[in-house]
């Protein structure tokens, strides 16, 4: 499960309702007309005022967000919707406190924390009751939510994330090394980081951050556990923990301890290359001015050329508690809606999870800081359908991150990492078996 340190943190008090007035305009037109067997047109239904609760975690919807996306095209098209972002992210802590949401915005790989708080449940019923055509959304986001609920809709998708190779055009300019290119596989990345990790005038300058294992693994949608068994001890991890090391053995490449590789890039300025995710709401910060940036293409493996990644995609659900279901799920279609989707991705530089092409390609067209960048890189790349996260064992990255630890450390070397790690994953995996199944 990718770690979210930085993630967004939201949940703005935002409350908006009003009810729909009748118009007289019929009556009165009735009582002037020169035909005395016409009737009056019924008067306009008058809707009930609701408000919904919306929680999140890990949503990456900010106060700006939240105003512009949904409060305010939910105000205009129904104006008797009331809305209130909930303060926090424990959405445990706020049932256990009474507190249920009508919907919740997160990331994907917890929805099965949500499965277990029994908010989930399949949204086709409501998703044909309210003719929303999924035709419209891009395959690849809604199978990798099908995941979650064989046959079944869980929640819908609203943003996704990228891989793309942020560079330091100075650091290149500095040593007369050429900047990255689109297509290159992490070798060729690797070969390329050598020329610029070096150390001079008394500053270190690395050539390249990949944050490491757990990154790469997922941009094959490579789990540790699957389907209930370790799923460690094979060539493909042996591939990936190779690969973190020789990035790791880089001269000059070593980690700084205590320094997040985003302000290395950002703030120091000693980090050629930043083999990351969607940084462009951070990018346009005060403390990214003057940094001369630019973006190239993730880099692929051989064997799967231009694969950027796995999905890594925000999604939205109405809550299987909700009383006001119907006015909650008008929430989703107005994030989903082509308006939403286009503000969406021209002013918060998130990609759109449709597949109308025109929306995602003006990506960040109103984000100052993104213009003259190279965001073709982004659309070079393909993603391929995240793997199925679960919450059912616990330790089973804590006893990856001691194995490999112990590799890129030279304590011990691949083998014997891959089949103590699988070791460990086996035994960890049986104990909460046996004691689920004495519940």
């Amino acid at each position: 499960m990718i770690m979210r340190s930085y993630a967004a943190a939201l949940a703005a008090f935002i409350a908006f309702g009003s009810i729909i007035g009748c118009s007289n305009g019929g009556t009165q037109q009735a009582a002037t007309s020169t035909e005395p067997n016409q009737a009056s047109p019924a008067p306009a239904k008058q809707e009930e005022p609701v408000k919904l609760l919306m929680a999140q975690k890990w949503s990456e919807i900010n106060d700006a967000d939240f105003q512009s996306l949904i409060v305010e095209p939910l105000r205009q098209k129904y104006p008797h919707i009331e809305i209130e972002m909930l303060k926090g992210e424990n959405i445990k802590e706020m049932i256990a406190a009474g507190t249920v949401p009508d919907l919740v915005a997160s990331w994907v790989n917890l929805i099965p924390d949500y499965q277990e708080l029994g908010l989930v449940e399949d949204m086709t019923p409501l998703i044909k009751k309210h003719k929303l055509d999924l035709n419209r959304f891009e395959a690849t986001y809604l199978d990798t939510i099908r995941g979650y609920d064989k046959g079944g809709l869980v929640a819908l998708p609203y943003d996704s994330n990228f891989n793309a190779i942020y560079y330091n055009k100075d650091i290149f300019d500095k040593f007369g090394v050429d900047y990255p290119k689109d297509g290159m596989t992490w070798e060729e990345t690797i070969q390329l980081a050598k020329q610029v990790s070096r150390e001079e005038q008394g500053v270190r300058y690395r050539g390249l951050e990949a944050e490491g294992y757990g990154k790469l693994a997922l941009q094959i949608a490579l789990p540790s556990v699957k389907d209930g068994k370790s799923n460690f001890n094979n060539e493909p991890w042996k591939q990936i923990l190779e690969l973190s090391k020789t990035i790791n053995s880089i001269p000059s490449n070593e980690a700084v301890p205590n320094v997040h590789p985003r302000n290395q890039f950002m703030k120091d300025r000693n980090l050629a290359m930043f083999a990351t995710g969607n940084n462009f709401n951070l990018l346009q910060s005060d403390a990214a001015k003057g940094l001369n940036w630019d973006i190239a293409q993730y880099p692929s493996y051989p064997d799967k050329p231009n694969v950027a990644g796995m999905v890594d995609e925000h999604v939205a659900f109405v809550s299987k508690t909700s009383k006001h279901k119907d006015e909650a799920f008008k929430v989703i279609e107005i994030l989903t809606s082509d308006a939403v989707q286009k503000k969406l991705t021209r002013a918060s530089g998130k990609l759109s999870v449709l597949k109308d092409n025109s929306i995602r390609r003006e990506l960040g067209a109103d984000m100052p800081v993104l213009q003259g960048k190279h965001l073709d890189a982004i659309f070079k790349g393909s993603y391929i359908p995240a793997y199925t996260a679960t919450s059912k064992y616990p330790d089973a990255g804590k006893i990856v991150s001691e194995q490999v630890t112990k590799y890129l450390n030279d304590e011990q070397d691949v083998n014997t990492t891959l089949r103590a790690t699988d070791e460990g994953l086996q035994n960890h995996i049986r104990q909460v078996d046996a004691g689920s199944a004495k519940q």
